[in-house]
Order: C-alpha cells, then structure tokens, then sequence
C-alpha cells in the first residue's frame, strides 16, 4: 500500500495516500485532538476538530486532552459553532467546558453553538441536561457567561432507539450532517456523517456490533469512516467489553458494506495498540481498502 509520511509534532506518520489530498484546501479536514481513551496511558481522549473548506468548524466529542491538544495545534476555534457528542462518557465528554472556556476567552464577539447528542436514558442525562448541568444557570461553570463574549446555546437531544431513523440535522451553505442512534452498552450513543463538496467523512463512536447495519446505513460511499477500536477480536479482550464495542474483523466488515473509501481507527486501548499487525489483518480479512491508526495531533485532508 503506498504511503505518504507527515509530520505530527515530532512523530512521522504513514498515511495512506487516500487519505492525503492534493495540494490546496481539502473540502474536509480531520484533526485528531485524542485518540485514547478511558484509561490515561498517554493519549487523550477521544475527540476531533473538523475543518470545513481549510477552517476549523465543528467538535466532535470533546475527551480529556482536547484543550491541551487545541493549545498545542494553535488551532484557531473562532469559527467552531457545532459541537457533535457521539456520547456522554467521561472519556469523550470531560473537556467540554474547557473548551467552551477557550473559545470564549479568544472570541472578538458572541458565541452561538448548535449541540448534537443523545437522548438520555438510566443513569445518563441527556445531552441538553448535560449542558445545562455545566454552564446552565445552577450548572457547575455558571460563571462561564460571565467570564468571556457572550454565549448561546442550542442543544438537540438525539433519538437513541436502534430503530430510530436517520436524520439530517445540519444543513447550511453546502454543510450537511446526518445522524443515526448506535449502541454502546447502557450509555445513550450516536453516529455522526458530515458531508460537505461532495467529500462524506463519518464518525462511529464508541459502539458495538448489534448497531453495525445503522452504522453501514450511515457510512455508504463515505470517504473516511474513523472507526473506535478499542478491542480485540474474541476472545483477546474481556468478554465484557464486547457489549460496549466492535472488535476489528466485524468494523472490516462493516467497512467493506458500506463501501467506504478509507478507514481511520482511533480510541486505541494499549492492547489493541500493541497488536496492530494482527489488528489490520483481521480487518483485511473483510476490507481491501487503505487502514490508517490514529495518533493525537494527527492531520487528515479528505477531498481534493
């Protein structure tokens, strides 16, 4: 497989050369703040910055680690408006305040934010109720609207019934993101497709196996589909962790249903990252398509 290197910091990373695009602004742009998750073992926590015709536009997910990763990329988040929460584990959820403490303390005016998340359910709010529990008026950072520009706050709560429809709950000035209810044990979770030029790049969350055929449906024809892949295949990981995600030979399969175009694995336990040539060949079993492994500060172009 032909590989370009780039640069991340001081690490040179292979990528594959479809995920690499021709010189100029990409339609989309990837940028991994954290590719690990839960434990601290030196990456962090599951979360993404989207850049949308080269300017850095939506959030995904916002895991420990994504303000450090901000601060250190000297990424500019005056234009971030949308923030997509695929689910309110800690470990994907944990820095959303900090973040909203960043943009408000570098904003020259004020803030409108569109939030996506899941509804809630047991011992999850919902993504609203989140929000509000953090910078509402009783919230834990109420002084946040007090301390930077002025904010507002539009959160939607997702539909988490696997048999709920896909919905498009984006769409401005070429901009579309689309959404569909995963599963993720007793944690109310979310898939994201955000398309833009032409160019689809799709996000899993953490999910498992019994959710593939909305993940399928969600991830047709994409360019990039950035899979989680924090186990092994049975019986390599605990038993239990299977009820909370995909293990790599079914996210090969699902990537070769959907017809993606490349696939990027991200929320790497330290197992998974220790055996990532068994890793990839179970996903050859299935998928004959480029297969990239995430690392913080990583830089992805989609789309020419």
């Amino acid at each position: 497989m032909k590989t370009l290197m780039a640069l991340v910091g001081a690490v040179v990373v292979l990528l594959p050369t479809s995920l690499c695009a021709a010189p100029g602004k990409p339609a989309l742009g990837i940028v991994v703040l954290g590719s690990g998750g839960p434990r601290a073992f030196g990456r962090g926590g599951s979360s993404f910055i989207v850049l949308v015709g080269g300017i850095p536009r939506i959030l995904v997910d916002a895991g420990p680690g994504a303000f450090l990763r901000i601060g250190e990329l000297e990424l500019d988040t005056e234009k971030v408006d949308t923030v997509l929460l695929t689910h309110l584990h800690i470990d994907h959820s944990g820095d959303l305040a900090a973040f909203f403490n960043e943009r408000a303390l570098t904003s020259d005016g004020p803030i409108t934010y569109r939030i996506f998340g899941p509804d809630g359910a047991g011992l999850f709010p919902k993504t609203s109720q989140f929000v509000d529990l953090l910078v509402g008026k009783t919230g834990a950072f109420a002084y946040q609207k007090t301390f930077g520009a002025d904010e507002t706050f539009t959160v939607r709560d997702l539909a988490i019934r696997l048999d709920s429809p896909r919905t498009k709950i984006v769409d401005d000035a070429g901009l579309v993101v689309e959404e569909i209810a995963t599963h993720h044990g007793d944690c109310p979770s979310v898939a994201y497709r955000i398309s833009y030029q032409g160019v689809v790049v799709v996000f899993s969350g953490d999910m498992d196996a019994s959710a593939l055929p909305n993940l399928v449906q969600l991830a047709k024809n994409a360019d990039l589909l950035i899979f989680n892949c924090a186990v092994l295949d049975p019986p390599d990981s605990p038993s239990q962790l299977y009820d909370l995600h995909t293990p790599p030979r079914k996210i090969g399969e699902a990537a070769r249903d959907s017809g993606v175009k490349s696939l990027l694995l991200s929320h790497l336990a330290p197992d998974v990252e220790g055996q990532e040539p068994t890793v990839r060949k179970s996903i050859r079993a299935s998928y004959a398509g480029p297969v990239a492994f995430a690392t913080d500060k990583l830089q992805v172009p989609v789309g020419k």
